[in-house]
């Protein structure tokens, strides 16, 4: 389809335009005439030339625009940043230009106009060409969908990508730079042919390709011989495998789209190939790497990870990643195993690995050591080395056993206190037993003498028994309790739940409970709810003026604090350490001491820091490691 002449007038010479030499005017004409509208931008951002459809867009003429606007002028400020990202990518890669930008075009009259740009640059120089689309949906203007040779080559001879098109007969109109470079065929010898003359540099035959199947199916595809097909709205991409000239079978991937003209009709088609060889390549030996490791990885329960000769770690798989704390990109090819392991296991650590050396197919044995999180925090761990044949490579084995130590440590503490229990409940018993035996024995004295006379003295002596029987029968009861202590391991427990299952032995009466500690767990040994018990027991019983009774937490950097409040009279300054030391205060002391003895199993402290007189403030201090949330906070 030729251009419409306009009517023949006579021309005044532009002082702006300088006189062209004769083999320079077509070139000129594509430029003026080509349907798109289109300028020349310098390096200092300045436009220097525009054409004629750029001034209908912009409603400038060329005296406004040329040497005095940028072309950031023509764009709305939001799209401005990403705009300068986008040439700026344009400028690193020039020989893989990003996908068109869509931005927001604004007119003399500030209109705006959805466009696409698309830039080039002119070669041998540090000039660009801005290519731009109108997409608003609104009627072009005359002849802008018009489809003939000369504006089809002049708009992609430039485009970075091997492109070319033809029109609906099937003849190349258009055949840039870039695919006479990767298949050494002149536009000159192949512009204007039909008959698939552009398949022969490819396939050695004239044969269809994607830019003749866009209006086929995925059967018909397939049977073409491509392979991973892709569709987005009217544009077709697929990849097939093709000989250029005679270098090896190269993998091109081809992108192919109908042109429509003015009516809606198709009037051609253009497709753009990419060299995808390198990146095939690199897949296909990434399955091979992924295949050599895989036995390794499907046959170990810990977590693995692949270190270098020079102690770089090069792979890790998800369960190193959540042991370690880490994620893979922060680690492989960066970080070596000596920087996870305890300063003070690193020379254990390299005679180990010395050991592995000298006889690499030896027996291996799991190796204890402590390995350092990304926060920091010792973990312990099981280590195991093993040399993976024919490389210098090595197969590293973590499995985490801090919870089995811990739980051991806990399980020794809990013996430890257990026997302290056992001590005292003993010796509170004797000591009570001695007071009972002694006024049993003032009774009898008493009973010898007249009877009216001595009867308030054996009634004191009988009250001071039984006071000391239900001593050890209370006695008894917390050996009941707390005979548990210690023969499981410590668990983790739900603040929340823990706190209401405790409160719900206790008769709060008018008292105000308020729990706020959801979505926290802590580890303690499995008798803690009888330390929540005994801290609500005791304000409820011995406060005095209790009325409310709060749970709450407070994070630091290094310890989550769980803490009790209440508004009884609280504790006496003098009283505020011996309370826990078995000290009998108010009756409460040997609840406080077992409770913080019962804690201490994993780590765990309490203390008393309220005001006496405005109420009791009990600080639960759990350390890192022994909480966690399992809900956002």
């Amino acid at each position: 389809m030729a251009a419409k002449n306009p009517t023949p007038q006579k021309k005044k010479k532009s002082p702006v335009l300088p006189e062209l030499a004769p083999s320079e005017k077509p070139y000129r004409a594509i430029f003026e005439y080509t349907a798109l509208p289109t300028i020349i931008v310098e390096k200092n951002a300045t436009i220097s030339l525009a054409n004629r459809k750029f001034q209908e867009m912009s409603g400038y003429n060329r005296k406004e625009i040329e040497g005095k606007k940028t072309w950031m002028e023509f764009v709305a400020p939001d799209d401005v940043d990403n705009l300068k990202k986008y040439l700026s990518e344009r400028i690193k890669k020039k020989g893989n230009v990003p996908e068109p930008y869509s931005f927001v075009f604004v007119d003399k009259k500030k209109g705006n106009h959805d466009a696409a740009l698309t830039v080039g640059l002119i070669p041998r120089t540090q000039k660009y060409i801005f290519t731009l689309g109108d997409i608003t949906g609104e009627k072009p203007a005359e002849d802008a969908c018009q489809f003939n040779n000369q504006q089809m080559s002049g708009v992609i001879y430039n485009i970075p990508e091997a492109t070319f098109a033809i029109d609906r007969f099937g003849k190349v109109i258009a055949w840039n730079r870039a695919i006479e470079e990767l298949t050494g065929g002149l536009g000159m010898d192949i512009l204007g042919k039909g008959n698939h003359e552009y398949s022969v540099p490819f396939f050695c035959d004239r044969r269809p390709m994607i830019i003749d199947l866009i209006f086929a199916s995925d059967i018909e595809i397939e049977d073409a011989g491509y392979t991973g097909i892709e569709w987005t709205g009217n544009t077709l991409s697929a990849e097939i495998t093709v000989t250029l000239s005679e270098e090896p079978s190269r993998v091109i991937r081809e992108i192919a789209s109908p042109i429509f003209d003015e009516s809606g009709k198709p009037a051609g088609a253009i497709e753009s190939i990419t060299d995808v060889t390198g990146l095939r390549q690199q897949e296909i030996a990434l399955k091979v790497s992924e295949s050599r490791y895989r036995t390794i990885l499907e046959n170990s329960g810990s977590a693995i990870a692949i270190i270098e000769e020079d102690e770089t770690i090069s792979y890790l798989n998800p369960e190193f990643e959540k042991i370690i704390g880490y994620v893979r990109d922060e680690i492989e090819g960066k970080k070596k195993l000596t920087e996870f392991v305890a300063p003070k296991d690193l020379e254990r650590l390299q005679v180990y690995e010395h050991e592995c050396r000298i006889n690499p197919y030896g027996e291996k044995a799991n190796k204890e050591f402590q390995f350092i999180r990304y926060d920091g925090y010792l973990r312990n761990g099981f280590l195991t080395i093993t040399p993976i044949p024919d490389t210098k490579k090595r197969v590293v084995s973590l499995m985490d056993i801090t919870n089995k130590t811990r739980e051991e440590d806990a399980l020794q503490k809990a013996n430890t206190k257990l026997n302290s229990f056992n001590f005292i409940t003993r010796h509170e018993i004797l000591n009570h037993l001695t007071v009972v035996k002694g006024y049993i024995e003032l009774s009898r004295e008493q009973i010898r003498d007249p009877p009216l006379r001595f009867t308030p003295f054996l009634l004191t002596f009988l009250d001071k028994e039984l006071a000391a029987a239900n001593a050890i029968q209370n006695l008894i009861t917390y050996t009941r309790d707390y005979q548990n202590i210690g023969i499981q391991p410590p668990a983790w427990f739900n603040l929340s739940k823990t706190i209401k299952m405790a409160a719900a032995r206790v008769r709060l009466g008018s008292v105000t409970l308020s729990v706020e500690t959801d979505g926290v767990e802590i580890y303690a040994d499995r008798v803690i709810e009888n330390v929540f018990f005994h801290l609500i027991d005791n304000a409820t019983r011995h406060g005095g003026k209790t009325s409310m009774i709060r749970f709450f937490c407070e994070e630091s950097f290094e310890e989550l604090l769980v803490i009790c409040e209440d508004d009884s009279i609280g504790i006496p300054p003098d009283a505020k350490e011996t309370i826990f030391n078995r000290q009998l205060v108010q009756n409460s002391g040997l609840d406080m001491h077992l409770s913080r003895e019962i804690m201490s199993i994993t780590e765990i402290s309490i203390r008393e820091t309220g005001t006496f007189g405005k109420g009791a403030r009990f600080e639960i201090r759990v350390p890192e490691g022994a909480y966690r949330f399992t809900s956002p906070h």
